[in-house]
């Protein structure tokens, strides 16, 4: 009775500081097919006191028995009886090395989940278009290489010298769809690292 009257002091303390949303039930794991002794909030999973241990819960006290796991999981999904989805931790409390008792926190974090998309609805633009991005640099030439290695990653080419006649008329329309021919003097900066005339880079474009 000690010990149960410290899990109940434990419970009402935790359901106390977490609130409303925060179920908190205590498992006395020698009968598991009515193992809930102590129970906060069970209206968030609707179980009561005499309801049976969670298949998850028999898994952990096989795993703590056999010494293949840590006493404790932390914040994994969980489902109410009508489909809420939970935020869920358990603690196996052993005694004499065997599982005793496990303490469950079932958190219904809906409210706080709506509450937040409530909030991104109200800010323009925070659903950023992932398919987009930009870098930020001090100088023109940073735009500029920053705009060829990304075009050599993306092509997946090496060393530009040794590009087929091809391969570098595939540069150079990559490039050119990036906008860095708007910058003045890349004509010709691209013309030499591809070891071609700038006539040539014109021929690609058109």
């Amino acid at each position: 009775m000690i010990v149960e009257l410290d899990l109940n002091i434990l419970a009402k303390f935790i359901s106390g500081v977490m609130g409303d949303n925060c179920e908190i039930v205590i498992h006395d794991l020698t009968d598991v097919c009515q193992s809930v002794i102590l129970i906060e909030n069970g209206y968030i999973t609707g179980r009561c006191i005499g309801s049976p241990a969670t298949d998850l819960a028999l898994k952990k006290i096989k795993s703590i028995n056999d010494n293949d796991n840590l006493p404790y999981s932390l914040n994994y999904k969980g489902f109410s009886k009508n489909g809420v989805e939970l935020r869920s931790s358990t603690l196996i409390i052993t005694e004499n090395d065997i599982a005793k008792y496990m303490l469950c926190i079932n958190i219904d974090d809906s409210k706080s989940k709506q509450a937040i998309q409530s909030l991104i609805e109200m800010i323009p633009g925070f659903n950023i278009d992932s398919d987009k991005s930009e870098s930020f640099f001090t100088s023109i030439e940073e735009v500029t290489t920053k705009i060829i290695e990304q075009a050599k990653l993306e092509l997946k080419f090496k060393d530009l010298s040794r590009l087929s006649v091809d391969e570098k008329q595939v540069f150079v329309k990559h490039i050119d769809l990036a906008g860095i021919f708007t910058i003045k003097g890349n004509i010709q900066k691209i013309a030499n690292i591809l070891s071609i005339s700038e006539q040539t880079i014109y021929r690609y474009l058109k």
